[in-house]
Formats: C-alpha cells, sequence, structure tokens
C-alpha cells in the first residue's frame, strides 16, 4: 500500500530479520531498522505497510532478507512495492494562534493513557535542556530505557521530544536543543533495547513515525477541534502506553520552545 520515504527497494541489498510479530515484522537492512506492518497501521519513514490489514506474516528472526527491482523477500513471502504510494512528511509551519489550547488538549489525553512517570521524565529533561551539558547528559542517563514495554517508556517520551525539536516548528532553538538531545543520547543509547535504540537514532534525525508526525502537525496548525481529536486519538492508539508517552514528550518540548521566556523559538 504504501512504502515511508527513507524506503529504497529499488536499489539490490541483503539483510536479516530483526525481530517477528504476528503482523508486524522488523527488518534490519543495511542497517536501518525497517518494518512491514499491515494496512491498518500508521506510516513511518522506514515502513513498508501492506494492503492487507490482517494478514498473519509467517516469518522468523534472522530469516534472510533480500532487496532488488521493487521488491523485498522477507524468508517465505515476497512483498510487491513496485506500485506502492510513497509517504512523505510535510515539515511543520510555526505555530498558529490558539497553541496554549491545542496543547492542553494534548496533555490532558496523553496524560490519562500515558506511564505514570512519562510526564515527570519529560519535565526532567526540559528542565535539564536549561542548564549545563552535563546536566542535559544527566536527566537523559536516567531516562533512557526507563518503564515498561518493548520500547520503554522513557525512550518513547525522548521520541516525542524529539519530533517536535526537528519539526522546524521551532526554528533555530529547536535545532540547538535537538543537537544537545542527540549529543546527550548518544552515549547511553546501548543502555536501551535494540528495537528502542534505532528508533532513538531514527528520531533524532527527524523521522519520526506518521502519528506522531501529525499529531504535531495538527498541534502546529490552527485546526478544527476533531482534526485534532482525531490526531491525538491515532497517536495515543500505538502500543499499550508507548504513543501516549510519546505524545507527552512532544507536549513537554512544545511547551518549553514556545512558552518558555528564557529560551523561545528564534
Amino acid at each position: 500500500m504504501s512504502l515511508g520515504r527513507e524506503v529504497d527497494v529499488w536499489r539490490p541489498r541483503s539483510g536479516v530479520v530483526h525481530s517477528a510479530f504476528e503482523r508486524a515484522v522488523n527488518l534490519l537492512v543495511d542497517g536501518e531498522l525497517w518494518t512491514v506492518l499491515g494496512a491498518a497501521r500508521a506510516d513511518s519513514p522506514f515502513g513498508i505497510r501492506l494492503a492487507a490489514s490482517d494478514a498473519a506474516l509467517n516469518v522468523g528472526a534472522a530469516d534472510r532478507v533480500n532487496v532488488r527491482a521493487g521488491y523485498v523477500g522477507v524468508g517465505r513471502l515476497i512483498v510487491d512495492c513496485r506500485t506502492a504510494s510513497r509517504w512523505v512528511p510535510a515539515r511543520w509551519a510555526q505555530p498558529a494562534t490558539g497553541l496554549a489550547a491545542r496543547l492542553v488538549a494534548v496533555e490532558h489525553a496523553a496524560l490519562a493513557r500515558a506511564w505514570h512517570e512519562s510526564a515527570g521524565m519529560a519535565s526532567d529533561v526540559t528542565d535539564a535542556l536549561r542548564g549545563s551539558d552535563a546536566a542535559l547528559a544527566s536527566a537523559v542517563r536516567r531516562t533512557v530505557g526507563r518503564g515498561p514495554g518493548l520500547t520503554p517508556a522513557g525512550d518513547d517520551v525522548l521520541v516525542g521530544m524529539l519530533a517536535l525539536l526537528t519539526s522546524g516548528a521551532a526554528g533555530a532553538a529547536g535545532e540547538r536543543a535537538s543537537s544537545r538531545l542527540a549529543s546527550a543520547l548518544a552515549p547511553v543509547l546501548p543502555t536501551t533495547s535494540d528495537l528502542s535504540r534505532h528508533l532513538l537514532q531514527q528520531a533524532a534525525r527527524g523521522l519520526a513515525g506518521r502519528a506522531l508526525h501529525d499529531l504535531g502537525h495538527a498541534l502546529m496548525q490552527d485546526t478544527a477541534h476533531d482534526v485534532l481529536a482525531r490526531a491525538i486519538e491515532l497517536a495515543l492508539d500505538s502500543g499499550c502506553t508507548s504513543g501516549a508517552d510519546a505524545a507527552t514528550g512532544l507536549a513537554a518540548a512544545c511547551r518549553f520552545m514556545f512558552f518558555n521566556p528564557d529560551w523561545g523559538a528564534a
């Protein structure tokens, strides 16, 4: 059905299945993590979304992956990507009037579904962004790998923060903050799960998944209430708490960038 913007299925390459679940398979191709998933799931920069929403993907970890001429072979599964549409996320605009009210709506919804320590971790990291590099490194070290889930809640919070800071909406100040956060993150990536490590590295490059991207895009726009509500629901509907944890991080970074008189986007 669709390919993420970073997926090149035309250049010959090979890899292996990193991890396999009933309806999602992670592929390790040239050091990047690609994900094959059903139609009902959201796009991602490294996603291959199938036309069927409920097809069982009968492949296993360590199965071989071969990519060439628009086809992706995964074990005994062959995915024809030649006519798939391409998801390319739009760059976020500067925030429109009414951001404060939209932000409260996101915070309220995320708080109800996120892990109970996620808001505290997000606050800890944004507070540290105001301080020294050593303080930021300490806050990130306390966050990475912390909490439940295949991708720990703390990692999801950082993914959400990086989505906002790398979006372009926060201007040069966002670039400075994301660069500092990525630098603090790099030394502690080996302390979390391999899956999370790949997703954090992608987020640091501004490559967030579509549900989180669309939530941030709606947050920045002067959009109708139902549009924002739908974006919130889709973002929060990822994993048990992962989507809400990421939304918590995104909201915290937004509040830091646009409602912080000592910092401010520039």
